[in-house]
């Protein structure tokens, strides 16, 4: 035994002690078996390696999870854009194509960037719009974006449209229309066939009258007007013209005139008391023949060329009235798109607003353009605004007068909207007024006027009003609000 083993044996209990074999086989299950701790380390290790792996396993996954969420989020942002573009898109539409057109319309799909947009344009109400626009991107996310607008709903039914009593025209120059000779062919116009922004002829919307009115007093006086004017015109062909077209001595026989007179020995028409059942009254005299306007001899020969083929009023064809009586559900209409213009327009903000206060003269004065309108007032002091002097007024849009704004030796030329409102006119002081009003007048004042009758031809072409739906109705659009605004998800 060995001195380990003696002292081994030392610490056992007395009963316990044997020979060296039972000492050798009790101290055999004291023993650790070798080897026994890598196995440890190694079930330890493949512990830790599957921690490891499931974690970095699990990392993988959460990072998947966020790129996806990330890039539904991207998507569904670019789909949002796209569908914004759509919107904006859809006004423009209707800047530029509203006028005369069927709802519902739908634009698209068109491609923009990663994606595209349709849009759809309905007209629930008169003068209400929803534009709703789609947008989706090329991850097939789709967004919706819906808005109403408000416009006023202003249709003018006439070149000269008038609300109030304010607008009673005569029709006579005082500087040529004396009772023994009559008054000489209008040489302003008012032209009632609808036109494009460019000026030429269009069919998007129907044709109007020369004048609409809301009150049968005042057609009443139109019409009167209109049949003293045919007087004075027949009374004056008639004092300077014979029957080969030659100037008797009294004046001059102008290819217009000698038309009026007509070829035959008799006049072609008599100024004298007639009935209109006579093809040779004076009543039958068509004013928007376009033989008045004949700029040589002969008269028939030498006629103005379309578009401008018309007299001093073209109602669209000689059938139609030159005065247009609104009926009640019309004039009620007109009066509340008159109203939503004025509210519209008072609570612009400045910067959007452009006014005219003081006398023009010499130059050039623009506010707005076709492509880029504005609303413009003309207000402020107590007597009439006068552009005179040469002066050159241009713009587009809604021009508002609640003065008088007097026409002297200058042009005027707007496309658009032309509002009268308050103590508004439009008048011309003198002969040598030119340019064209593309678009409407609308008169909304009790005592304003328009009055074109000194106007005489000169150097330019005179003042011509022609009626386009479409320049109004941009104009209109710059009075637009949102009603409301949603965003969705499409479903």
């Amino acid at each position: 035994m060995t001195l380990l083993g003696r002292r081994m044996d030392s610490f056992l209990p007395r009963g316990t002690r044997g020979t060296r074999r039972g000492r050798r086989s009790r101290c055999a299950t004291w023993r650790v078996p070798r080897g026994s701790q890598h196995g440890v380390a190694l079930l330890a290790t493949l512990l830790v390696t599957a921690l490891l792996v499931a974690a970095a396993a699990g990392g993988a996954i959460v990072s998947r999870i966020d790129l996806f969420i990330s890039g539904n989020l991207r998507s569904g942002v670019q789909a949002f854009w796209l569908a914004q573009a759509g919107a904006e898109s859809g006004k423009n539409w209707l800047e530029n194509n509203s006028a005369g057109v069927t709802f519902p319309i739908t634009i698209g799909p068109r491609r923009l960037g990663e994606g595209s947009f349709t849009v759809r344009i309905d007209a629930p109400a008169a003068g209400r719009y929803r534009i709703t626009a789609t947008g989706e991107d090329d991850l097939a996310s789709r967004r919706v974006v819906e808005e109403i607008l408000a416009i006023p709903a202003l249709t003018p039914l006439g070149v000269v449209t008038s609300l109030g009593d304010g607008l009673r025209p005569d029709f006579r120059d005082p500087l040529s229309s004396t009772s023994d000779v009559g008054q000489r062919i209008p040489d302003f116009s008012l032209d009632g066939r609808n036109r494009t922004a460019d000026g030429s002829l269009s069919g998007r919307c129907a044709d109007v009258a020369p004048f609409a009115v809301a009150q049968p007093s005042v057609q009443s006086a139109f019409v009167t007007a209109a049949d003293a004017l045919k007087r004075r015109l027949v009374t004056r062909a008639n004092h300077f013209c014979d029957a080969a077209g030659r100037s008797t001595g009294s004046g001059s026989c102008t290819p217009g005139l000698a038309w009026l007179r007509g070829p035959a020995a008799v006049p072609r028409f008599t100024a004298g008391t007639c009935a209109a059942t006579d093809p040779a009254c004076f009543v039958n005299l068509d004013l928007s023949a376009a033989a008045l306007r004949a700029t040589a001899q002969p008269a028939e020969l030498h006629v103005a060329l379309p578009p401008d083929d018309r007299g001093p009023f073209h109602p669209g064809m000689a059938a139609d009235a030159l005065v247009r009586l609104l009926d009640a559900a019309q004039g009620t209409q007109l009066a509340a798109a008159l109203a939503e213009v004025r509210t519209r327009v008072a609570a612009l903000p400045d910067g959007q607003v452009l006014d005219v206060t003081d006398d023009l003269g010499s130059g050039t004065h623009t506010y707005g353009t076709p492509t880029a309108p504005r609303v413009t007032r003309v207000r402020g002091g107590t007597g009439p605004l006068r552009v005179g002097n040469g002066a050159r007024l241009r713009g587009a849009g809604v021009l508002v007068v609640s003065r008088a704004l007097e026409l002297g030796r200058a042009s005027l030329n707007w496309h658009g909207l032309v509002l009268l409102v308050d103590d508004g006119a439009l008048r011309a002081a003198a002969p040598e007024v030119c340019g064209r009003i593309l678009g409407a007048v609308v008169s909304a004042s009790g005592g304003g006027r328009f009055d074109l009758n000194r106007i005489a031809r000169r150097d330019c072409a005179p003042l011509a009003v022609a009626y386009s739906c479409e320049t109004v109705s941009r104009a209109l659009l710059l009075l637009q609000r949102t009603l409301s605004w949603t965003e969705r998800l499409d479903t």
